[in-house]
């Protein structure tokens, strides 16, 4: 994740001359703290507004999503209803759009249905010393669109390659990887709670 990268960065400012280096130091030091920053409990399942807003934490075509971003929308999610997910869906909200304008559609639910590409399960340490979470994550096709997901709850019993499955998700960002054949591939991201079939 970014910390990561800011962890690297530090390191090689460190090899640098002294001029320059102190201020440089200080501005990666606060953008750490704000990325390990944690969010109030009490705050709406995607900030827009005020000094908790998301949005200049993302950054559109790159792997990385902030660790307190993901975590906080993962359990405001776990802890929500279906339907209190899909009455917050925005009505006419499209793939084409999100695609076109990621920064105007950043933190708004859409429901998405397509052929179920690919789900795994994967633990991770939401803070040190609390139980692990486990987070699915899969791949869907809208035509021959990838749209990639994590789930906060187990999700239906799907067959990949077959099932047509649909989920009501947090749009987060447009996401680049390298595919298997390395070529560079650019996704919508979604955080959902659940996955079900589509009948």
């Amino acid at each position: 994740m970014r910390l990561r990268t800011l962890a690297l960065a530090a390191a090689a400012l460190a090899s640098c001359g002294p001029r320059g280096m102190h201020g440089q130091l200080a501005e990666i030091r606060a953008e750490i703290e704000m990325l390990e920053r944690s969010i109030p409990g009490e705050a709406p399942l995607w900030p827009s507004q005020g000094e908790n807003a998301f949005n200049p934490f993302v950054e559109d075509y790159t792997p990385r999503i902030p660790d307190f971003i993901y975590n906080h929308v993962i359990a405001k999610l776990a802890a929500m209803t279906d339907s209190e997910i899909e009455s917050l869906s925005k009505p006419g909200l499209t793939l084409e759009a999100v695609t076109a304008d990621p920064a105007a559609h950043r933190g708004q639910i859409l429901r998405v249905t397509g052929h179920i590409a690919s789900l795994t399960s994967q633990r991770y340490e939401v803070e040190s010393g609390k139980p692990r979470r486990e987070v699915f994550q899969g791949a869907l096709y809208v035509g021959d669109r990838p749209i990639l997901f994590h789930l906060a709850a187990k999700p239906d019993v799907v067959y990949l390659g077959s099932d047509t499955v649909d989920f009501a998700g947090v749009f987060v960002k447009i996401l680049t990887y390298p595919s298997a054949s390395g070529k560079t591939v650019s996704a919508p991201f979604f955080l959902a709670k659940s996955l079900r079939k589509f009948y």
